[in-house]
């Protein structure tokens, strides 16, 4: 699937979209986009599918519950070669990589039910950090996802 801006231009390395469910397969399918782009295989490609999935059912769950905000991803080839993932979202303060840990912030996100996954994304990425950006009210979890 090529993805391509409204205008007609060059697919674009950044996507931006309401944090809904109906917003889940336009995300993953950029990312896969890129991916495909920068010569990764079909079997890291679905990976990585997957793990997006995980991450951003995470985030309508956990950060963007109420249904307001804004989820964005960007991607950028570094090193290595690498795609360096960020997958940025508006809502509440959560960082998910806590989730199930003994920190007392873990309790801050979940309340009942599961805490939030991350066995699918760890599957597909080298290294994963979360950092919260206070000025303009994001969390920011950045991913770098080795080609092979």
């Amino acid at each position: 699937m090529l993805m391509k801006r409204r205008d007609g231009s060059a697919a674009p390395d950044d996507i931006t979209l309401p944090a809904k469910r109906e917003s889940i397969q336009e995300l993953v399918e950029f990312l896969a986009h890129q991916a495909w782009e920068g010569g990764f295989n079909d079997t890291k490609i679905e990976a990585l599918r997957q793990g997006t999935i995980e991450v951003i059912e995470n985030i309508l769950r956990f950060s963007c519950a109420d249904g307001e905000g804004e989820i964005t991803i960007t991607c950028e080839f570094v090193d290595a070669p690498a795609l360096l993932v960020n997958i940025i979202d508006t809502g509440k303060r959560f960082n998910m990589l806590l989730a199930g840990s003994p920190f007392p912030e873990s309790a801050d996100f979940v309340e009942d039910g599961p805490p939030p996954s991350l066995k699918a994304i760890k599957k597909a990425v080298r290294n994963i950090e979360y950092r919260r950006d206070a000025k303009q009210s994001r969390n920011i979890l950045a991913l770098v996802i080795p080609s092979e």
